[in-house]
């Protein structure tokens, strides 16, 4: 809103306020940039990272599985872009008959996807490669997570319910800080893990991943940003407008 002078202030001398201008918000849509399971293991010799599928939740035997998705936020918005909010929609591709929830969790470590690619419905994963993120490894062989079955912040970031095929969205207030965090700080962007109930049998969901046979399947980012108008650009509008406002003024 532009700032009011009084009458005996100089126009020239007066400071000059900020005007609020009405920005039209605009979306993109990015893909997953790499997501893996990890398959519990007391060995830490099962992956899929380059798998077709990922899974989240606890298997019948039991067996947990988490799954890591993560996205670029190096030079995708354009410059002066404020983010609103973001949104995960991620594609079920075989259910259960329940309905969970399943968790997002901002992953605190940063891990890597190798090229395991396990066969069939990909559920019991296959040997693990250089590379591979498992339940021990944030990357085979050398890194390892601080805490077994990765590292990730105890609150969640959003959840959801999951029940039937098709495609889920998690959207939050959450989400959005923590992509901003990884635009601001790109070393800090390792992405989420995503849990499904891990307190009973049976919850286990698979989802399509960005290797998905169906493109239009893979894991999105749907980002809602506006442009922010640069500091001098405002200035010299904010001063325009004074100036208009004081020629209405002397001729009144």
């Amino acid at each position: 809103m532009l700032a009011r002078c009084s009458a005996s202030s100089r126009l020239a001398g007066c400071l000059v306020g900020f005007i609020t201008l009405p920005v039209a918000a605009d979306m993109m849509q990015i893909s997953a940039s790499r997501d893996t399971t990890l398959y519990e293991s007391a060995t830490g010799s099962l992956g899929n990272g380059s798998g077709q599928y990922f899974f989240a939740g606890t298997t019948n035997q039991p067996q947990l599985r988490r799954a890591l998705v993560a996205f670029e936020t190096t030079s995708i918005l354009p410059e002066n872009a404020l983010i609103q909010s973001v949104t995960l929609r991620l594609h079920v591709a075989s259910t259960s008959t329940q309905t969970n929830i399943f968790s997002l969790y901002r992953m605190t470590s940063n891990w890597t996807e190798g090229a395991s690619d396990a066969t069939g419905t990909e559920g019991s994963g296959t040997i693990a490669l250089a590379g591979d993120a498992t339940w021990l490894h944030s990357s085979l062989p050398g890194a390892l997570w601080n805490t077994t079955g990765g590292d990730f912040n105890s609150v969640a970031s959003a959840m959801l319910s999951v029940g039937d095929l098709g495609f889920y969205s998690w959207t939050s207030a959450q989400m959005t800080a923590d992509f901003r965090a990884w635009v601001a700080n790109p070393q800090s962007s390792f992405g989420w893990m995503l849990r499904g109930d891990e307190s009973a049998a049976g919850t286990t969901r698979r989802f399509d991943s960005s290797e998905s046979f169906d493109s239009t399947f893979a894991p999105t980012l749907v980002i809602e940003y506006s442009i922010v108008p640069a500091p001098g650009s405002l200035a010299l509008l904010s001063i325009s407008s004074a100036l208009a406002l004081g020629k209405r003024r002397r001729r009144a």
